[in-house]
């Protein structure tokens, strides 16, 4: 009993009593051999896609972004679903004196989601990106150069769907391999789509 009195030990006790009563409810408008039917994997599949879209100027230089990613994820246990998803997103710069140029990077990875309480989700991702960095090597020309990384995020959202039919959804990320040091922003902020959630 002493280790009710803590409150994370209640907090992880509770959140399993929710979850453990989703999996308990059954919908008492449909007749037991309905519930029972089998499902096909096409009904166990739902889509999504994010929009990201960005602006920003600063001492002379300027960034515009624009995103698009894709995924479909496979109900496979009670609330929990996995697929692939896959990112592209094209980056303007402008650097006062320098001519301009644009970055193209591309993410494929998979992820984990587990619904946790009505709408709200918890996220696991691993993905593979590639992307182009600038640089300035003393001509009037931005360069790029181009690297690989593995990217690691864990994070949590909302989704304001039904679970059929489509819903939308918004999201915080927070990206595990961005260095303390970068200049890169480690948390990804997202809003999405999704159909049969």
């Amino acid at each position: 009993m002493k280790h009710l009195k803590n409150p994370f030990v209640a907090t992880v006790l509770f959140m399993l009593l929710l979850v453990q009563q989703g999996f308990a409810q059954r919908n008492p408008d449909l007749p037991k051999e309905d519930e029972k039917r089998k499902v096909s994997f096409k009904e166990k599949l739902w889509y999504g896609g994010s929009v990201s879209l960005g602006f920003s100027s600063f001492n002379g230089q300027s960034n515009f972004g624009f995103g698009l990613a894709p995924m479909v994820g496979y109900k496979f246990f009670g609330p929990f679903s996995a697929g692939p998803r896959v990112s592209f997103f094209l980056n303007s710069i402008r650097v006062q004196g320098y001519k301009g140029t644009t970055l193209f990077n591309t993410e494929a990875g998979i992820f984990l989601r587990a619904k946790v309480f009505r709408g709200f989700f918890l996220q696991g991702e691993l993905a593979n990106e590639w992307l182009q960095e600038p640089y300035i090597d003393g001509t009037t020309k931005i360069k790029k150069q181009n690297l690989t990384r593995g990217n690691q995020y864990i994070g949590a959202g909302y989704n304001f769907g039904s679970g059929e039919g489509g819903g939308s959804e918004i999201g915080l990320f927070y990206n595990l391999a961005v260095p303390s040091d970068s200049y890169e922003q480690p948390w990804d902020y997202r809003f999405g789509f999704t159909w049969n959630f």
